[in-house]
């Protein structure tokens, strides 16, 4: 019976003892982490305070406001639909303010060679192109001869960012 105490028949019990050694040694370490960590923080010191300005300087605000620049105004024609017609046309470019110089520059010096494409335009374009109420699709295509005959600024952007006409006024010509 003197084997009844035996540590086996402590567990068979279901008693266990908790390894309170262990815990003293986990929490001591834990706490000694913990210590290190804030007393890093503490000596480390806070953020740098950061000073934002309230606003951009006017300059510069002013170099990047967008400015509508006029292209061309002209009349061009139509005869898809077995008709003349003219189309009395105003065509602009959004750009930024910095490059209102150089666009400028570029659209006398390619004076003829942007009106013959924009001509060409209007004379392949579809009846139902001229009538769209938004003229979607000429201001698409006259969008894309514009970006490609001014090209690009020094930081590789385009100089045109939107393309508008402004007035398409259609007039019969063959009367």
């Amino acid at each position: 019976m003197a084997e009844e105490n035996t540590p086996n028949s402590a567990a068979a019990d279901g008693k266990k003892k908790l390894p309170l050694k262990t815990m003293i040694i986990l929490a001591t370490v834990l706490l000694i982490e913990a210590a290190a960590i804030s007393g890093a923080f503490i000596f480390a010191g806070g953020p740098e305070t950061i000073k934002a300005d309230a606003e951009l300087p006017e300059d510069l605000a002013d170099k990047e406001r967008q400015v509508e620049v006029l292209v061309i105004a002209e009349k061009f024609q139509n005869t898809r639909t077995g008709r003349s017609y003219l189309y009395d046309t105003e065509i602009y470019v959004i750009i930024r303010n910095k490059n209102v110089d150089t666009v400028d520059a570029s659209i006398q010096a390619m004076q003829a060679q942007l009106s013959t494409e924009i001509a060409t335009i209007f004379r392949r374009a579809e009846p139902s192109y001229l009538m769209e109420p938004e003229l979607a699709t000429l201001t698409r295509q006259v969008g894309a001869v514009l970006i490609e005959k001014i090209g690009l600024d020094s930081e590789n952007e385009v100089y045109v960012m939107g393309t508008l006409i402004k007035k398409c006024i259609r007039i019969r010509a063959d009367m």
